[in-house]
């Protein structure tokens, strides 16, 4: 029943939002509504039908951006080699066609893949050339943050109902990729110009501990340490007394979610030693993007069985079995278990090899760059734009987040402010 009633208040306060801030095309903060409370499919409210309301939805305005993007583009024939965003996402195109070459490439994943970073590519150009001045970026965060408390209220709604000792999922299908929708909304809280949205943060951070995911409370601590130390000469010592009681409250309320119960089988280990035997084989452009999902199992060897990780050792055999039969036919790859590599930095060296290596020391020093200038100008975006960038990252550490559009869209926003502020000058 409170699923059932989310979209209705999200799209109700949304309406509400547009109306008293209007800076900014609808289809830019839509498309980040979409992300926290569409992209999951939750309810079809009852009716019988083939497809899902709210994943459509979200398929829907996304197409939107990327048209409205394409037709902008035409217009005012935009050179997309004169910006710097634009330039990276096309290298970075290149070297997933580059992973083609040479491979025994599953198609179909391949195609999803590519495809799918081409659609994200077109709506992060569509919210670069939308958000052409701070005034809007700073809307743009007020309306991100506060549709993650609006989450996080629906959260802390269902904890009252169904109990405190629980990994919270709400509608999503993994409570780690809940935590990770909340994290930009609580960043952009704690660092909003708005010194009352920054009371509002712990709520979120509440949330955040309700989803037990460790990766993105490790962040979170990090996120909290850089904020404490930007504000070291102007804190105030009641704030630090209501972040420090939030911490503590999150802590003790969720402290089943934060301490390990279960034993560690050492399987990402595992994973990692496949990467690496990955890599070795295919060092120059990888194993093909999107490809080791499927492919894994042809880089275990008996030192990984050895091991004795049954989760990994099962999937070897029962897709080496398929894979010993021919079962391969009109590249219709028959196996019984995939894999992903719960990393995106282990995705990038086995699928993309050293050319993808290469591609991620050149984004991490142009970020550099980028926030070198960013601190000439604001030091609280400084901050809360390293913030942003490092609670991405870490997430990626334990999950892959590659494929999701505010990943690129946080690593893009030091460029974005720089951009504004070299044109407002």
């Amino acid at each position: 029943m409170i699923n059932d009633f989310i979209p209705i208040v999200a799209i109700a306060w949304f309406v509400y939002f547009i109306r008293n801030n209007n800076l900014n095309n609808p289809l830019v903060g839509l498309i980040f509504i979409s992300y926290l409370f569409f992209s999951t499919n939750y309810t079809n409210f009852g009716l019988d039908i083939s497809f899902d309301i709210f994943r459509s939805l979200h398929r829907i305005i996304g197409v939107l951006c990327a048209i409205l993007f394409l037709v902008y583009a035409l217009r005012n024939r935009v050179n997309f080699f004169n910006e710097p965003v634009s330039r990276i996402l096309i290298i970075f195109t290149l070297i997933l066609l580059l992973s083609f070459l040479g491979n025994e490439i599953y198609i179909p994943h391949y195609i999803h893949y590519l495809r799918n970073f081409i659609f994200i590519s077109l709506i992060i150009l569509f919210l670069y050339f939308n958000l052409n001045s701070n005034e809007k970026l700073d809307e743009l965060f007020k309306l991100i943050g506060l549709g993650a408390l609006i989450l996080s209220f629906f959260i802390l709604l269902n904890i009252f109902k169904v109990g405190w000792f629980h990994r919270e999922t709400l509608f999503y299908s993994n409570s780690n990729y809940l935590a990770i929708a909340l994290l930009p909304g609580f960043t952009m809280l704690l660092f909003s110009k708005i010194k009352y949205l920054r009371f509002l943060s712990p709520i979120i951070l509440i949330s955040i501990f309700a989803t037990g995911s460790r990766g993105v409370e490790l962040a979170v601590a990090i996120i909290l340490l850089l904020f404490l130390y930007s504000h070291k000469r102007s804190f105030q010592r009641r704030y630090l007394i209501v972040f420090l009681l939030a911490v503590i409250t999150s802590c003790v309320l969720f402290f089943d979610q934060i301490v390990i119960k279960k034993k560690i089988d050492g399987t990402r280990l595992v994973i990692s030693k496949i990467v690496f035997n990955a890599f070795s084989e295919n060092p120059i452009n990888g194993i093909g993007y999107g490809q080791f999902r499927t492919s894994f199992f042809k880089y275990i060897d008996d030192d990984i069985i050895q091991l004795n990780n049954q989760e990994i050792n099962n999937a070897y055999e029962s897709n080496m079995n398929l894979y010993s039969e021919n079962q391969i036919l009109n590249n219709k790859l028959q196996i019984k278990i995939e894999k992903m590599t719960h990393n995106d930095f282990f995705t990038i060296a086995a699928e993309l090899g050293s050319i993808g290596l290469v591609f991620l020391v050149f984004m991490l020093y142009k970020l550099y760059l980028e926030l070198k200038k960013l601190l000439l100008h604001s030091r609280n975006d400084y901050f809360m734009c390293i913030s942003l960038i490092i609670g991405s990252l870490i997430f990626s550490l334990f999950h892959n987040n590659l494929t999701s559009f505010v990943f690129w869209f946080v690593l893009f926003v030091p460029f974005i402010m720089n951009r504004n502020y070299r044109d407002t000058s």
